[in-house]
């Protein structure tokens, strides 16, 4: 059954209330770990700032399908204003036939728009640069709310981010900031958590006590003859167990078309998320988070979003290296229940790494309550 990602503020824990009750003439800075809560208080912050002072605020987050997420949780809290990603934000748009393009000048460079608010508010912040953080900083009339976490920094093969606890430094003087740090997991089973200690890069040190899911549910490390019969194990395992709240998460967005294509053929109703970095027109984005059909698409474009159950196929391909660490780290803590970890000939490191008393290597045993 697919688990509401947007919980009430009665649920709050105290550290997670301390954060939403700081008073709104303060900006505030908030670390946590995969599954604190962070994109949630983001939410309930925007929700009392509208309901004290209006509508004069933006809520932005780096990818496309994470602001269809939020955005689907809005409605829940009496939210009216629509939230950004970050290139949304930043640039004018127009529409031309079916398209929504950039705007551009006589010299063909991209009009800016970064529309201004009394308060700003960004989910992941971790992905930003410091020039980028800066604009966020420009924008900001009264007061910014950041929320981030370091360890799921995944854009820096890319450009230079920034880590959350150095953020502080580059404000002005002239703007009071606090921060906060979330230190509780409420979506990662304690399971899933024990097998990621051994991917993730810059993580804090493991405490068991921390992880709060009552899922117990094994990670399976499930090995194939070939890459076709991955596909075919991630339909058969969904259609048998009735799954309605599945990721199928992939490295990169040839691996996605591929395994969408793949899986389409099998029958059933599958969403992707899809970008063709040689032609924006083959673009496809058919996510709905409303519905309760698989969704295929990269460890890049699942930050920030939950899934009942996440596949991982094609893990043969992994390189090891640490910008590649960081985004496993991301896709495997997408799951609030069961992690499949599938490959065909060799385990990569770092998960040749892990203990294998921490997961199971087959499909059907103790598969629970699915």
């Amino acid at each position: 059954m697919k688990k509401d990602w947007m919980i009430k503020e009665s649920e709050l824990d105290d550290d997670q209330i301390k954060v939403l009750m700081e008073t709104l003439d303060k900006s505030c800075i908030v670390a946590g770990c995969a599954g604190s809560g962070k994109s949630v208080l983001a939410l309930i912050k925007a929700q009392r700032i509208q309901k004290e002072y209006g509508t004069n605020y933006k809520v932005i987050v780096f990818t496309k399908a994470l602001c269809k997420y939020m955005n689907s949780g809005k409605k829940e809290l009496g939210l009216t204003n629509d939230f950004y990603y970050y290139q949304e934000w930043k640039y004018q748009r127009e529409r031309r036939g079916r398209y929504m393009v950039y705007s551009r000048d006589e010299n063909g460079n991209k009009i800016p728009y970064m529309p201004p608010a009394d308060y700003i508010i960004v989910d992941e912040i971790q992905d930003f640069s410091s020039d980028e953080i800066n604009e966020f900083l420009n924008a900001t009339h009264k007061n910014f709310f950041f929320f981030g976490d370091t360890a799921q920094s995944i854009y820096e093969s890319h450009k230079t981010t920034l880590p959350v606890d150095r953020i502080s430094a580059i404000v002005p003087l002239n703007m009071k900031v606090k921060n906060w740090e979330l230190y509780r997991n409420y979506r990662l089973p304690l399971p899933v958590a024990r097998v990621v200690q051994s991917v993730g890069v810059d993580l804090p040190p493991f405490i068991e006590s921390t992880y709060k899911s009552k899922e117990t549910a094994i990670p399976r490390f499930l090995k194939y003859c070939d890459q076709d019969t991955q596909i075919k194990a991630i339909h058969d395992i969904i259609v048998k167990n009735n799954m309605t709240d599945v990721a199928i998460l992939l490295p990169d967005n040839d691996c996605v078309k591929n395994v969408y294509d793949k899986l389409t053929s099998l029958g059933g109703n599958y969403e992707l998320h899809y970008n063709d970095r040689e032609n924006f027109k083959n673009n496809q984005d058919s996510l709905s988070f409303s519905s309760s059909n698989p969704k295929v698409m990269t460890y890049h474009s699942a930050k920030g979003l939950q899934f009942e159950a996440v596949f991982l196929p094609y893990i043969e391909k992994f390189s090891g290296n640490e910008s590649d660490r960081k985004a496993l780290y991301v896709a495997m803590t997408r799951t609030y229940r069961n992690l499949y970890i599938m490959y065909s000939s060799l385990l990569p490191f770092p998960l040749t790494n892990i203990d294998s008393s921490l997961y199971k290597t087959t499909e059907t045993d103790e598969i629970e309550d699915l």
